[in-house]
C-alpha cells in the first residue's frame, strides 16, 4: 500500500516537473517571462517580472572548453597576422590583438546567425544573383533536409520549465527518418563553425544544451546537432547524442541551474 502511494506522488511530481508553457515565437533574449516572451534588460529587468534565465545564460556560469579552445585560437591568430606599429608599446599591440580578435569572433557569430536564418526560412527563402556562397549553403541544407528529415513540428520555439526554473529556445523538433511511416522525434540543433580543413566535431556543450531543452519540452525524444561549417569550405554532418550521454548531462545541468540561481541570488521558479 506505501510502496503505490509512493508511486502515485511519484508519478504526480513527475508531471508537475514536466510542465512546460508553449511560448510565443517572436523574440530572443537571455530571460524570458512566464509566457515564453523575451525580456530584455539582462538580470535587472528580469527580477521584477521573475523572468526564466535561458539555457545558454545559465552555461555561460560554466567553462566551455570548445569555446575557450576556439577564442584562444582567434587570439593566437592575430597575435600572429597583425602588424606592429612602430614604436608600439608591447601593452597597446595586446589591446590591439585582442581587440582584433574579439572582431573575429563577432564576424564569426554573425555569420552563425546568418546560417541559422538560412536553416529557419529554408523552404521559402530568396537570395540575391550575386549571393552564390548563400545558395551553395542552401542548396546543401535543403539536400540534407529531403534526405533525413520526414516532417517538421515545430521550430524556433520557446519552452519554460517551470519546476527547476530556466527557459530555452530550441532551434526544430522534427521527424527523421528511420524506415518508418512516422519516424523518430528528434529535437535539432544546428551549430556552426570553422573546419579549417577539418571534420567537423561537436562540443560537450552541445550534448548539455539539447540535454537541457528535452527536459524542458518534457519528452524523451532523441537528439542531435546538425554540424554546419561557416565559411566556404562547405561541410555538414550530424552527430546524434546516445540515450546515456543526454541522461549523464541532465543533472550536469541541473547542477549548473542550481549554482547560477545562488550565484544571482535569484529563484524566478519559487514564490
Amino acid at each position: 500500500m506505501v510502496a503505490h502511494r509512493s508511486q502515485r506522488l511519484l508519478k504526480k511530481k513527475e508531471q508537475n516537473y514536466m510542465a512546460i508553457v508553449p511560448a510565443q515565437k517572436q523574440g530572443f533574449g537571455h530571460f524570458y517571462d512566464q509566457y515564453g516572451v523575451a525580456v530584455e534588460g539582462g538580470l535587472r529587468m528580469a527580477r521584477p517580472c521573475r523572468a526564466f534565465p535561458s539555457v545558454t545564460t545559465i552555461m555561460g556560469s560554466t567553462k566551455n572548453y570548445g569555446l575557450d579552445n576556439w577564442k584562444r585560437e582567434q587570439f593566437a591568430l592575430s597575435l600572429l597576422t597583425l602588424p606592429r606599429q612602430k614604436g608600439e608599446s608591447d601593452e597597446k599591440f595586446i589591446e590591439r590583438v585582442d581587440e582584433d580578435a574579439n572582431a573575429k569572433s563577432r564576424e564569426a557569430m554573425e555569420r552563425g546567425t546568418h546560417i541559422h536564418n538560412l536553416w529557419e526560412g529554408l523552404d521559402s527563402i530568396k537570395l540575391e544573383e550575386n549571393q552564390d556562397l548563400d545558395k551553395k549553403r542552401v542548396e546543401m541544407l535543403l539536400q540534407w533536409k529531403s534526405e533525413n528529415i520526414l516532417s517538421i513540428e515545430k521550430s524556433e520555439t520557446v519552452v519554460l520549465n517551470k519546476d527547476y526554473g530556466y527557459a530555452g529556445r530550441f532551434d526544430t523538433l522534427c521527424y527523421l527518418k528511420d524506415g518508418t511511416q512516422t519516424g523518430e522525434k528528434a529535437l535539432l540543433d544546428l551549430k556552426t563553425s570553422d573546419p579549417k580543413g577539418k571534420e567537423l566535431k561537436p562540443w560537450d556543450s552541445h550534448c548539455l544544451q539539447l540535454s537541457a531543452y528535452r527536459l524542458a519540452l518534457g519528452e524523451n525524444v532523441s537528439c542531435g546537432n546538425l554540424l554546419f561549417s561557416s565559411t566556404d569550405d562547405l561541410q555538414i554532418k550530424f552527430h546524434k547524442w546516445s540515450e546515456v550521454e543526454l541522461e549523464k548531462a541532465k543533472p550536469a545541468f541541473l547542477g549548473l541551474v542550481t549554482y547560477w540561481q545562488w550565484a544571482n541570488k535569484f529563484w524566478p521558479h519559487v514564490y
